[in-house]
C-alpha cells in the first residue's frame, strides 16, 4: 500500500511540475507597421507548469538578445546596439507570470512583468493550451521599453507569438 501510494505521489509531482521544453519551444515577433518578422531564442526557463490547472503554473523565463533573428544580417547587427536592444550592458530579456486565469471561452489571460533593457514594464498575453502545447500571443510597443524603431509609438507595435511545449 505504501508503494502505491507513494508511486502516485511521484506521478503527480511529474504532472504538477512540468517544465518548458526549451529545443522545441519557440518564440516569434512581428514589427507591424514594418513587416518585419523574426525569432529570439536560446530560451531559459524556470517555468513550473501545471497542464491540469494552468491558473497554478508559472511562466518565468529569458531569452537572448543575441539569438535576434529577422532574416538580415545587418539588421539584426544593428538592432543590438545601444540605440535599440542594447545587448551589451542587457544581454537578455525576460518574463514572469503574475496571475493566470482562465476565460470563459477556455483561452487563459496570462498578465506579467516583461523586462527589456533592464525595464520591467506589465503585460498581458493571451494563452491556448492543446495537449502538451501553451501557444502564447500578444502585443507590445517597443517604445515603451525605450526602443524606437519609429517616432510614434503606435508604428513600435510589436506582435509576440511563444508556442511553448510542456514536458
Amino acid at each position: 500500500m505504501k508503494t502505491t501510494i507513494a508511486l502516485l505521489l511521484v506521478c503527480a509531482s511529474f504532472l504538477l511540475n512540468n517544465k518548458i521544453n526549451s529545443t522545441d519551444s519557440k518564440i516569434t515577433f512581428t514589427f507591424d507597421s514594418e513587416g518585419v518578422a523574426g525569432t529570439i531564442g536560446d530560451i531559459q526557463s524556470q517555468s513550473e507548469i501545471d497542464l491540469t490547472q494552468i491558473e497554478e503554473s508559472i511562466i518565468k523565463g529569458s531569452v537572448s538578445v543575441s539569438s535576434l533573428k529577422t532574416g538580415n544580417f545587418l539588421r539584426d547587427g544593428h538592432l543590438m546596439w545601444e540605440k535599440y536592444f542594447n545587448r551589451s550592458d542587457y544581454p537578455r530579456l525576460s518574463f514572469e507570470s503574475n496571475s493566470i486565469k482562465e476565460n470563459k471561452d477556455r483561452t487563459y489571460k496570462v498578465e506579467g512583468n516583461l523586462t527589456i533593457k533592464g525595464i520591467s514594464k506589465p503585460v498581458t498575453f493571451l494563452a491556448v493550451k492543446k495537449d502538451n502545447i501553451i501557444n502564447i500571443t500578444g502585443n507590445i510597443y517597443t517604445s515603451d521599453w525605450n526602443i524606437n524603431i519609429q517616432k510614434e509609438r503606435t508604428k513600435n507595435k510589436a506582435t509576440i507569438a511563444m508556442k511553448l511545449k510542456i514536458e
